[in-house]
């Protein structure tokens, strides 16, 4: 049988610098994009008249509808065609949507940039796993990650940063035909003009070549295909992406109500917390990935258990606005900003493995639509529910991070715990096994 693709010699080191640097450049543009309405929160429902409801749905349905509804042919696309100009035109379509968005007159033309915004993004990650994969081996694939990944922390935190920078200024940028933008407004334009620069950047690195395809295979799976496998694997896939929904939810939920919930509990204003919470996501963050991808790589077998204890140590987030001071209330938030990292690169590398080499992009796309999509749409609106029909106070909204947060960090943990147990039971000569094994050449 012949097993000459998987036998391809992995790229030397020096060809994968110049792709991880834009994978790391793009996964910081992204991270801000995505995290700056949020930071921004309280001036953005000043200026354009909306509640706290309206503000969860730009913060999450927004974002993840056109991602949701795109996802698996995003997602299709990556595994069929070439993953560097997917990656370009990609990060050019997000960033000139978080440009224009910055201009946006009402609610609902602000929706539409924010859908954009969420389309583009959703091709990233399905590209760049799968590239990552096909450049480093194995035992090098969850460092690999957790580069990459870093650029993600560091685009969270400089989402506070920025936007806290602009705004202390009081910076108004004159713009021709427009007239003068708004200090939240011009902190959008700042955030999304450079990201075209990355992408066309994109279009000079040397696309690798696809390892761990079926030798009998002629053409990628067909989605039909896709689909059949991911069943098959219910018992490990379903308590898995379960899981990771549940956790994301809570996740999404704390970061888009960070600010707020730090500047209502605490009677502050964006510049005054800005430095201190973007210092804090920033260390817990880089920490978390560099812990993160030596356990990725060091506990293949003990992978998904790692990842029933991260929800768990997470749990001092729900109670950060009780904590007795603001360095506390981030210090309690940083718990979140530490195991997130570590969840997503053990959980990475364990799609990397449970799933053939033309099911990688596919299966990044399934994994947000049914896992990411609603936690995504799910977690924002919930929290401005919870505060502001529940409760019936939008000052409360520490009580809604608890009624939120706390469950479903809880169940997360359950669902990987169930997850671990169907992948330790796996027969040694099953389908899994082998697709395992080939991820392994």
């Amino acid at each position: 049988m012949s097993t000459e693709p998987a036998a391809l010699p992995f790229p030397p080191v020096r060809q994968t610098l110049w792709p991880m640097l834009l994978l790391f450049l793009a996964a910081i543009f992204y991270s801000v994009d995505k995290a700056i309405v949020g930071v921004l929160a309280e001036p953005i429902k000043g200026d354009l008249g909306i509640d706290d409801i309206q503000m969860g749905l730009l913060m999450g349905l927004a974002y993840s509808l056109l991602s949701g509804v795109c996802g698996l042919w995003l997602g299709s696309l990556v595994d069929r065609h070439v993953r560097k100009r997917v990656l370009g035109g990609a990060i050019i379509v997000w960033s000139l949507s978080t440009a224009l968005g910055g201009l946006a007159p009402n609610f609902a033309t602000f929706f539409v940039f924010r859908a954009l915004v969420g389309l583009g993004e959703a091709a990233v990650a399905p590209a760049a796993m799968s590239l990552i994969a096909d450049m480093f081996p194995p035992d090098r694939r969850g460092r690999a990650l957790s580069a990459y990944l870093i650029g993600a922390t560091i685009g969270t935190a400089l989402s506070s940063v920025i936007p806290g920078a602009i705004l202390a200024a009081n910076l108004h940028i004159s713009l021709p035909g427009y007239g003068l933008v708004i200090p939240w407004r011009s902190a959008f334009l700042m955030c999304g003009v450079f990201g075209p620069i990355v992408g066309l950047a994109f279009l000079t690195i040397r696309e690798p070549a696809r390892r761990g395809l079926s030798p009998q295979r002629k053409a990628p799976a067909r989605v039909g295909e896709k689909l059949a496998y991911l069943v098959r694997q219910r018992r490990l896939v379903i308590p898995l992406f379960g899981g990771f929904c549940l956790y994301y939810l809570a996740f999404v939920g704390v970061t888009s109500w960070t600010a707020p919930l730090l500047m209502r509990t605490y009677g502050l204003t964006l510049p005054q917390i800005a430095n201190l919470l973007g210092l804090g996501m920033l260390i817990a963050g880089i920490s978390g990935y560099v812990l993160g991808g030596f356990a990725a790589d060091s506990r293949k077998s003990g992978r998904i258990g790692l990842m029933a204890m991260l929800p768990l140590i997470a749990l001092p987030t729900a109670f950060a606005g009780y904590a007795p001071g603001v360095g506390l209330a981030i210090a309690a938030l940083a718990t979140i900003s530490l195991t997130t990292p570590m969840l997503n690169v053990a959980m990475n590398a364990t799609v990397q493995e449970i799933v053939p080499n033309d099911m990688r992009g596919f299966s990044y796309a399934f994994l947000s639509v049914v896992a990411a999509l609603p936690a995504g749409a799910g977690g924002p609106f919930a929290i401005a529910f919870v505060s502001e029909k529940v409760l019936g106070d939008p000052s409360r909204i520490a009580d809604s991070f608890v009624c939120v947060v706390l469950p479903c960090l809880v169940l997360a943990a359950a669902c990987f715990a169930a997850a671990a147990r169907a992948y330790r039971t796996a027969g040694a000569d099953n389908e899994l096994a082998r697709v395992i094994a080939a991820s392994h050449l």
